[in-house]
Formats: structure tokens, sequence, C-alpha cells
């Protein structure tokens, strides 16, 4: 038993990746009193007989056995009362963090650099050249015993455990491997196959010459068995069996059998095992298992995302293996601070996981022992402490490899105020490429592990066979060195606990733990002859330094030996030479290098070439090219071309290629361009691939047009891949005609031919064409029905929704594409409806947290005026991301939707939060701001965003730039809003409209027609709003003429049939007196809005058509439409030049009771003037003294016209008194007082108030605006 808990704890015991069993608990007693109880029996068993003779001694045992319990465990007292828990035993990190956060904080002096935290330089000793039976044992080449079947159990890492077993013992045993089945467990419940998990291929060729791999059992075994492999005879083997175990146990089953069967398989090995055997172990752990491609693609493009979001510490980055899980709290039964809650909830879980394993008997649960024991996992606040105590500042990026994590929200706050730069592959990545891994927790550990294994520090908290396997291959990756922090966990809970330690104490402990970590990572077993008792795949040094088949390339006289592992390439010099050549192992460990991009083994890689003086021949440089394109690094690439003495045309199309991939498309046809100047190479098909793709970056026609000439002259046409990419470049251009014969060309028409025609005629706008080609391509995919969807939204069709119905009833999964071109439809009809079914659709298809269909939720909801369904979704998914850089689209999404809908005021409070966290501002950050301030007609804040908008380097950006020339159009100042507009290096629709929107409101009606002819001169697109905003210049001058020319420019255009076009013609030819044309127009527009209605009955009334004005508005609320208050205005006006008294009362009435509008002075004026000529005076002063509001001068007047028609005297004093008072500077107060006293007679009144008028001034002389015709 002891030997099997040895060979337990040196393989890491249980973990993250195996079933969970309960931890060891101490018993009721402890070991001491044992001690003592065996010590006390002994003594009274050699004292027995004495006592048997003496009887009255009996007494005295038990004053004995008394005497030696407090000998042993101390007085009484100890036993009674409750001594003080011992350090380290009470969770109190929260308390420190609390009292220590002002230094922490404050704290942040950038002590260590990533790039130098391993400082610890143990030089490793030169290993002796492997021996044969290591490097090239030859295996029992009689003939294969039998088949070896293993059901591999528990997480990912103990499969992968399980699977190099499985090859050991399959070489050992002279067997056939069957590819391992793996094990469904209930606690994971991951239904992963070993190809959804490991490229099966390339496991089987790897191990190919060593142990014979297939995928399936031979048909007539699998008859033997009726196809079920479960009921092939299971052979139970201990755990840690011994190689001899095996060839003198298993062996003889297997050669009488043919086939044996082993399950579960999981430490079923010993780890000292014969040196050719050890040998099998390292081929298959590391290169053999190989990541299946969606794993390496993602895992990939997750450590991209993590370097571009480390600058500060150029790419570099520390990942955390957290364990802090609801389950693993539960299962460590450790207690934190949540009390008797937590406690009843940990119970809870362990009673519903485990069962009753937890309340046997024997079993004392003790979270107090537990941690000082360290065996409770870190929370995210002692991990964050410290880190933060070895030195990491918080710039620094941590990666965080975990599950859900217990009390997320409160758990990572404390993290994250210390580290800001936290991710998860969560955030790194979309939903929709996450979704093909979610509900496999093996996939998403595989991420984890690719991640991890790429970071500059590891951070293991909990131990078990992730980090062990992890720093394995980390030693193996970095020359011996795990580059792993493991904490003292019995040391840092003391600590934790300390109230007296200051911040700098802490600090000094904190370093002198990661000192010790750099020390531990170069430690390597002693191993001699077969005694190893460490892991493999912990330790992986000095065995599996030998562990891979030598490849020696002769090169340039010198003998040169590559190791290429998974994720790393060595090289050293031999001294014998040896002539066997294997080019593609050498650019497979160059490119790959690349592709993970691990600069520091790729670059150490080229210095050792370059001693070896290789570096110049062909075949390594471009490798190494292709490595530095894959580091994105273009300098370095150049600079190895530009030293190549000799070139060829891979080198050239690397090069090429590299620019094109890099951002840098001009580069690349400028190259291009000099290979055949200097008649260097002739191109190929690669080559035309890499420049055409240039080409369409650029929108060059010309040069690709040329290319194409090339490609048909070297007869490639049957190049499928090649037409594809010149077909693309034709649709990049623009000239869908051409595009259109090269496709007509593809002999063997792909799915990716098709999509690129399909999308090229979509984004044009052509899509029936679009939908023709859909319904001829044989096999139309996700792809291409995106392609017609994204069509329609941008055309704002509602076909779009249409053909995602279509999708759906086909059995197209719609993924994270489609939701947001059909959520951007929905909202621009308001199709709320299908807005809805869209986002339960979403919900079960698991895209709710992808930032785009999130973001395309919220603008949707927004755009349909649900603005609270919209914050509540933002409020929702706003905060799970560590940081609103990370999620500025959501953000922008939320405060474009604040615009629409006019809540300004949240709309600036929201630019406020994405501000003062740090987080840059886009440009549609700034729009929306603006767009607020606009609406509130606010000049300061607007003042304000405009020099955040200068000092962000955004003032010249076209969209930005316009909106700031349409905010101080709309605020009056047409000076500034001219020299910004003349600034602007381009000046899009927007700056144009709000400059002559601006112009017409301040009445400048000159410039609003110069600015409308220079952009008809400049051939600048104009839309509808820009000749409504012209058109509306006109109506005020009410200048015919120009109303005519604008409306044959309309009819030109095509803008006729436009309801705004329409509606603003309607106006200008009534407010022109052209009633009968204004009719017409109306009478054509087929969507009338409530503008359209109020222009035609405000034109009716003012030229004496009030019974049509009238008729109109009855037709106008038959129709649905809702009159607003320039509406009943407009109405009220008709009613008073035709002197219709009860018409009039009946609308105002109608206007409170039907609609619930308030009227406004303006209707009380109306309504005032229209009682006052009818004579009505009392009804006059009764509504002026009802009215909500103060009469105005208009209100006035109306009544002093009225008196003077109607002789009343009476009622004229009055009104003069209140006129005088209201404008007693007014000119034409008393000129109009002037004329009514003269109309009644009242001369000395008429004396008194041209005295009075003469002290005012004369009134300014009037001014009239005609048009001559020649």
């Amino acid at each position: 038993m002891k030997g099997k808990t040895h060979h337990q704890n040196g393989n890491g015991g249980s973990s993250s990746d195996t079933s969970p069993s309960p931890p060891p608990s101490p018993r009721r007693r402890s070991g001491s009193l044992s001690f003592c109880r065996r010590r006390l029996r002994s003594k009274s068993f050699s004292g027995g007989a004495f006592f048997r003779r003496k009887l009255r001694y009996l007494l005295v045992l038990p004053m004995l056995y008394v005497s030696g319990l407090i000998m042993c465990v101390g007085p009484f007292s100890a036993l009674v009362g409750h001594s003080p828990p011992p350090p380290g035993s009470v969770y109190r990190s929260h308390q420190m963090f609390q009292k220590l956060w002002d230094d922490i904080h404050s704290d942040n002096s950038s002590a260590i650099q990533l790039s130098s935290v391993w400082s610890y330089r143990r030089r490793l000793k030169e290993q002796k050249p492997c021996p044969n039976s290591t490097a090239g044992q030859l295996f029992d080449s009689s003939g294969p015993s039998g088949y070896l079947v293993v059901e591999a159990n528990g997480g990912l890492n103990q499969q992968r455990s399980a699977i190099c077993n499985a090859v050991a013992v399959a070489g050992l045993l002279n067997a056939i491997l069957v590819i391992p089945q793996f094990e469904f467990n209930s606690v994971w419940r991951d239904s992963s196959k070993f190809a959804d998990i490991y490229d099966e291929d390339h496991f089987i060729s790897t191990l190919e010459g060593y142990v014979k791999v297939v995928k399936e059992l031979p048909q007539d075994l699998m008859e033997r068995y009726d196809y079920n492999i479960s009921k092939i005879p299971n052979f139970r083997v201990e755990a840690w069996a011994s190689a001899n175990y095996y060839t003198g146990v298993v062996y003889p089953v297997l050669r009488s059998q043919g086939i044996i069967r082993m399950s579960p398989f999981a430490n079923r090995l010993a780890m000292n095992v014969p040196p050719h055997i050890q040998f099998l172990r390292c081929l298959a752990n590391y290169e053999a298992l190989r990541f299946s491609a969606p794993i390496l693609a993602l895992g990939k493009t997750l450590v991209s995302r993590m370097a571009k979001k480390s600058p500060t510490t150029g790419g570099k980055y520390i990942s955390v293996h957290l364990r802090f899980e609801e389950d693993m709290v539960a299962f460590s039964c450790c207690l934190y601070d949540g009390g008797e809650a937590e406690k009843s909830e940990m119970d809870s879980i362990r009673e519903k996981g485990w069962k009753k394993k937890f309340k046997r008997k024997d079993r004392v649960i003790s979270p107090g022992q537990n941690r000082v024991e360290g065996k409770c996992p870190l929370t995210p606040l002692e991990v964050g402490m410290m880190l933060r105590g070895m030195g990491f500042d918080n710039n620094t990026s941590i990666y965080l490899a975990s599950g859900k994590i217990y009390q997320q929200e409160k758990r990572l706050a404390p993290l994250l105020k210390m580290f800001p730069y936290v991710h998860t592959k969560e955030d790194l990545a979309s939903a929709d490429e996450l979704a093909p891994f979610q509900g496999y927790s093996s996939r998403l550990a595989a991420l984890d592990y690719t991640v991890c294994l790429l970071s500059e520090v590891f951070v293991t908290t909990q131990g078990g066979n992730f980090p062990h396997f992890l720093m394995g291959q980390r030693r193996f990756l970095y020359a011996g060195h795990a580059r792993t922090i493991i904490p003292d966990k019995r040391k840092l809970v003391v600590l934790l606990e300390d109230r007296n330690i200051s911040w700098q104490g802490f600090k000094d402990e904190m370093e002198a733990m990661l000192a010790e970590s750099d020390r531990k990572g170069m430690i390597i077993p002693r191993v001699k002859k077969i005694n190893r008792k460490s892991s493999v795949y912990t330790y992986p040094l000095p065995e599996c330094s030998c562990a891979f088949k030598p490849i020696l390339y002769f090169a340039h006289g010198k003998s040169v030996l590559l190791s290429c592992g998974l994720y790393s390439c060595s090289i050293a010099r031999q001294d014998d030479a040896g002539k066997v050549m294997d080019l593609n192992h050498i650019a497979k460990g160059l490119r790959h290098c690349g592709r993970i991009r691990a600069f520091n083994p790729g670059k150490a890689f080229h210095c050792h070439l370059i001693k070896l003086g290789v570096s110049s021949d062909v075949f390594f440089a471009n490798n190494l090219i292709s490595m530095y394109a894959g580091f994105w690094d273009l300098k370095d690439a150049r600079k190895m071309f530009d030293e190549m003495l000799d070139r060829n045309i891979v080198t050239w199309t690397t090069v090429v290629s590299a620019y094109a991939d890099g951002g840098r498309p001009d580069e690349a046809v400028r190259l291009y361009s000099h290979m055949l100047e200097s008649k260097s190479e002739m191109p190929n098909g690669f080559m035309y691939s890499a420049v055409l793709k240039a080409c369409g970056l650029l929108g060059d026609l010309k040069f690709g047009k040329s290319i194409h000439e090339g490609i048909s002259s070297a007869g490639l046409e049957f190049d499928t891949v090649l037409m594809n990419t010149l077909l693309d470049m034709y649709v990049k251009c623009g000239t869908l005609s051409d595009a259109k014969k090269v496709f007509d060309q593809v002999l063997f028409k792909n799915s990716t031919t098709w999509n690129t025609i399909i999308s090229g005629y979509s984004k044009a706008g052509y899509m029936k064409e679009a939908v023709d080609l859909l319904y001829q391509m044989p096999e139309p995919n996700v792809v291409s029905w995106n392609s017609i969807v994204a069509g329609f939204a941008d055309k704002g069709s509602p076909h779009a929704s249409e053909f995602v119905c279509i999708m759906h009833r086909e059995g197209l999964k719609l993924d994270g594409f489609t939701f947001p071109c059909a959520l951007k439809t929905c909202g621009c009809h308001g199709l709320l409806g299908n807005g809805k079914q869209i986002h339960c659709y979403v919900m079960k298809s698991g895209f709710e947290s992808c930032r785009f269909t999130l973001s395309a939720l919220i603008d949707m909801y927004s755009d349909c005026s649900e603005i609270i369904a919209a914050s509540k979704l933002f409020h929702q998914y706003s905060n799970c991301y560590p940081s609103i850089c990370d999620n500025l689209p959501l953000w922008n999404s939320m405060l474009s939707g604040y615009v629409i809908n006019e809540h300004n005021r949240a709309a600036l409070y929201l630019v406020t939060q994405i501000h003062r966290s740090g987080a840059y501002l886009d440009s549609y950050t700034f729009s929306g701001a603006l767009k607020a301030c606009i609406n509130l007609l606010n000049s300061r804040l607007g003042l304000q965003v405009h020099g955040l908008v200068v000092t962000s380097g955004y003032e010249f950006d076209y969209v930005v730039g316009s909106i700031v020339v349409d905010l101080y159009a709309r605020i009056g100042r047409i000076n500034e809003a001219l020299r910004l507009f003349h600034r602007l290096p381009k000046k899009d629709i927007v700056a144009w409209s709000g400059l002559i929107t601006g112009c017409s409101r301040m009445e400048l009606s000159r410039l609003a027609f110069s600015l409308f002819r220079e952009m008809i001169s400049l051939n600048l697109e104009v839309d509808q709003f820009v000749i409504s905003s012209v058109l509306k210049v006109c109506s005020c001058l009410a200048s015919l003429r120009s109303g005519k020319q604008i409306h044959a420019f309309c009819t030109k255009s095509g803008y006729e049939s436009e309801g705004v076009v329409l509606t603003s013609l309607s106006d200008v030819y009534t407010k022109c007196g052209e009633i009968e044309d204004g009719l017409a127009l109306f009478e054509c527009t087929t969507e009338r809005d409530t503008v359209c209605w109020t222009g035609i009955i405000v034109g009716c009334g003012q030229n004496g058509r009030a019974k049509e004005a009238i008729q109109f508005f009855h037709e106008m609320r038959e129709s649905g439409v809702k009159p607003n208050e320039i509406t009943y205005l407009g109405v009220l006006s008709a009613c008073r030049h035709a002197g219709l008294v009860e018409e009039a009362w009946m609308f105002l009435s109608l206007m409170k009771l039907e609609d619930g509008l308030e009227p406004c002075v303006e209707h009380y004026n109306c309504m005032v003037d229209l009682l006052s000529q009818a004579g009505c005076f009392e009804e006059a002063k009764k509504l002026i003294a009802n009215m909500p509001c103060s009469p105005n001068q208009t209100i006035w007047r109306s009544l002093l016209g009225a008196c003077g028609t109607h002789k009343n005297v009476k009622l004229l004093k009055t009104i003069d008194k209140n006129l005088l008072k209201s404008l007693p500077e007014d000119p034409s107060t008393y000129v109009t007082l002037s004329n009514v006293y003269a109309e009644l007679g009242m001369w000395d009144s008429l004396s008194k108030v041209r005295k009075a008028s003469k002290l005012v001034g004369s009134k300014e002389v009037g001014k009239s605006w005609i048009e001559i015709t020649s």
C-alpha cells in the first residue's frame, strides 16, 4: 500500500481531470494519542503477572492511564478548554486585502519585468549520449501478439496519461493498439471521442515503426463480439503495475486470446520502466499527441489575441490555473468568508456530488487543518495579492484558465482591482468561435492548455494533472525550466492571516517564494538505470531529450542533428557525418514556431542556424522568412530576404504573401514588379495567388488584369484555387462583369467559387442575380445563405427576414453572422415580434453572449423604441467583461440606442463612464456623444466633446468631423461650422446636409443655395434630405422659380417619388400660391405621414381653402395617422381665415380630449384672433383668463385690431395698458395704437401716443423679397 501511495503522489494525486473522491481527513484521535496508548498497553502487559498476584494494586491502573494521557496530550484543561486555532487556519485574506489595499494600489513600480522573471541560471549537466535502447530500440519483429483495447477515464490530462501508458504497454507487449476509447464520466459529462481532441492520423503516423495503431478492430473480431467492444472480457490490472507484471501476467493472456481489453486504464503502469518503454511514453506525449485542427486553430487565435492585449509587455502574459470552482471548493472541505450560509451550501453540494462519502463515521471534516496543510484552493484575491507581492504591476496581462468560479462576481472583483487586464477564453473568443466546444469540458481544457503553455509565466494554485502535464511540456519547451510559480500555500496562508505584517514585509516573503519557484523550475531528477519515481510527464528530462528519432541533414560540409517536438525544435552539431535528408521536419519545426508565435524558440533556432553556417541556405532561409511572417515581423522577414544571395520562386512568393497578409499590399505589388523586372524567376500559381490578393486589397484593377493575362498565358485556368483568388480580386475591385466571366471559365467550381460570386453580387446590391446564383448552386451552405441575407439587410429590404426563415426551414443552423443581419432588418422595419422570436432562437443556440449578436439585439430593441429591453440586455451582459475596452462595441450600441430614443442625458452619462474607465473612445462613441449634444442643443457640452475629439485625433475623421460641423450649424455658429467644413479632407453627406440645414435655419438663403450648387457641380451624391432642406429655403422665401428648378432636378435624379421630397415640394407650391400643384403632388404621395398631412392642411388654410383643410384633417384621423401640435395649428389657422368659430372650438377641445395634446400660446393666438374678429369679445376675454400661460403681444394686438373694427372703446383701454406694459420699447406697438385711435377718433390719445413714439424711435423700414423674371 505504501508503494502505491508513493506512486500516486509522484503522479500528482487527484486532479481537476480525474473523477474526484473525498480527500483524506484526520481521524478522531491523533497519532500521538494512539502511540501513548500503545506504550501504556505494553507496560500494562509486561506487569500483568504482578498485578494478578496483588489485586489491590489494580486500583493503580486508572491512575497510570490518566497520567500517561496527561504526559502525551497535556493537562485536562487542554482537552476540555478551547485552544486558539493554529496560525493560517482561518480565512482572513479579505481583511488583509482591505488593510493593505492603499499600499498595494500606490505600489506599482514595475519591480519585475516579464522578460526577466526567470533569472535562475543553473547550468545543466551535459547529458550523456542517448543509449541505443532509448533512441532506436528494436522491438520484437516476430509479429504482433494481439490487439490492445483500453478505455481512458477522467478528464483531459488523465486521459492523456492513459494514452501514453497504452502506447508504452503496446510496445512492451508487442501488441497492436486500437485508438483508445474515452469513458463517459458522470462528473465531466464529456462525450468527446479521440478524434475530437487529438489528430488521429498524426498519432498513427508518428508511432509508425514503433507501435502499430489502428482506428478500429478488424471485421472478424468485431463480429465475434457482436460489434460491441464492451463484450470483450475486461482484464483488471492493478494500479502502477510494473513492466514484469505485464510481461509475466498480461502477455500470456494476450497471446492466447489475441485481444485484451483494460478498463479503466488510468495509472496502470509504473514510472520505473525500461528505457525503450520510457522512450515510447515520451514519443507519445511530446510528439504523437497533437491537438485536433479545430483546437489548434482556435488555440493559436487565443494566443495571438492574448499577445495583442499585452502591448506593454511585448506580447508576453501570465497564465493562472485557478481551481476555485464550486465543486472544487466543496470537495476541498474548506471554508472561506461565507459563514454558516457557505457551510450549508457546501454540505449540500458534497451530498449531491459524492453522496454519503463525506458522512462516513471515520471521516472528520476539518477546514482549518486543511487550510494549514495547504489543501485549500487559493481564491482570486489571494492569487492577486501573491502576484502583486512578487512584483508584477497592474499593467500585467493575465490569462485565467478556469471553469465557472464560485461566487464569480464577488471573488473576481479584488483580482480585477489589482490586475485590470484579466482575460479568459470566453472574452478572447466570440460565442460563435466557442460554440463547437461548449458542453465539452476536455476540449475547453485543451484550449486553456494551449494558451497556458505559451505564456511567459504559468501559475498553478491547486495541483492536479493539468499543471503537472503542463509543467512537463514547458520544461520540454523551455530547455528544462518549467517557468512555473508554485506557491507555498502552507506559508502563504500564515502570512495572509498575520495582522501585523506590512506590505513591504509581505512583498519580501513573496519575492523569496518566486525565487524558490525559479530554483525548483530547473530541478531534474536523478535517474539511475530504471529507478525513476517521479512522473516523466512532469519531469521529462533527461530521458525525453533522447525520445525522438534523429534526423541528420548534411549541408555546407557540416552535419546537423535536428529533433523536432510538438511545440519546439532543438538543434545541435554532431561530429560524425550522416547524410539522411528530411527537409520536411525542418520546415515543420520552423513554421510551427511561426504559427504559434513562439518568439524565443524561433529566434533561438535562427541563432543556432547562423552558428552552424547554414542560415544562408535557400531552404532554411525560406522557412525562416515564413516563421518571421508568422510573427508579423515584416522587418526581419525582409531583412532575411535582402541578405539572401540565392533566391528561388518560393523566396519571392513567401515575402509577397507576407506583405499581402500583413497589411502592406502596396509593397507586395512593388516586390512582385521588381521580380519581373529583374527576370529573376517566373511566377507560378502560388505567386499569382499572393499578388492577386494584394491587388484586391488595393483595388488595382489594371494590375490585376495584367496578372490575369499571365495566368492565361501560363495555362493555369485549371487551378481552381487560383481562379477563386482571381474571381475574388475582380469582386473586390467592383467589376462584376469580369468576375462573372472568370466564374463561367472555372471548370471545377467548389463552394468557395460559388460563395465568392454570390457575395460579390450581394454586396453590390444586385440581389436578383445573387438569388438566381444561390438556387443554381449545387449544395448551398450557410455561407451562401448568409451572403444573401446580408445583401438584403444592407439594402434595408424585409426579404432578409424571409431568407432567414427559409434557412431555418431548410435545417441550416443560424450562426453569429446570420443573427446580426436578421436583427438589423427587424430594427429597420420595426418588426418587434420577429425580433423577439430571433432573440429566443439566439438564447436557445447559446449565441446571446456573442458580442456582435448582443450588439445587434440592443440595436434592434432600440430601433423598435423598446429602450427598456435594450437597457436591460446591456446591463445584464456589460459586466461580463473585465474592462470596457474589451467590449466597446456593446457600449456604442447602447449609446446609439439612447440617442435614437432621445434619452440624451443617459447617453452622455454612458460616454462619461467610458471616458472615466480609461478606454479609448472611437469614432462611433464620439458620433453618439455629439448627436446627444445636438439633440439637447447644448453648446457647452458640445464644445467639451469637440475638445476631446481634437485631443483624440478624430478631428479630421470624415464621420466625426461631419457631425461636428452639423453641431456648430445647429447651435447657430455658422462661421465655425464653415471653417471646420473646409478643413475636412473628406466631406460626407452629413457635413453638407448639416451645413445647408443650418444655413436655412439661420435664413442664410444665398449661402444654402450656393452650397447646394457646389454639391451638384462636384458630382456629389445629393440625397432626399439635402433636397428637403433646400426646398425649405424656397418655401421660406416663397421662391417659386427656385422651387421649380429643384423639382426638375428631383425628377431627373429619381427622387420625385421619395415621401420627404414630395412633402417638401407640396409645401413649396402651396406657400407660393400654387395650391393646385401642391394638391396634385399630395395626391401622388403613397405613404403619408404626419408631416405630409400637416403640410397640405397648412397650405390649404393659407390659400383660403378652409373646407379642404378641415376635410384633410378628418381624412388624416381616419387613416390612423395621429395629428400633432402643428397640425392643429394649421387647421385652427384655416378656421381663423374662414371665420369658422364653432369648428375652431371643436378642434381645440378635440386636441385635448382625443389626442391628449396641450394647446400652447400659438393655438390660443389663433382662437383669440378668430373670436375677436367675430366680435366675440367676452369669449375671448374668458379664454385669455383661463389660459395656462400669460398672453403675449400677438394676442393683445389681435384684440387691438378687432377693437378698431368693432368700435370697442371700453376694451381698448385695457388692451392699451397691457400692450404698452409688455412692449414699451417696440415702435410698432405705438404705430398700431395710433392707427386704432385714429380710426376711433380718439385724437387726444393719438397725440399722447405719437409723443411717446418719438421718444422710443422710428420703426425700421420693412423689406420684401421678390423674384424678377426676364
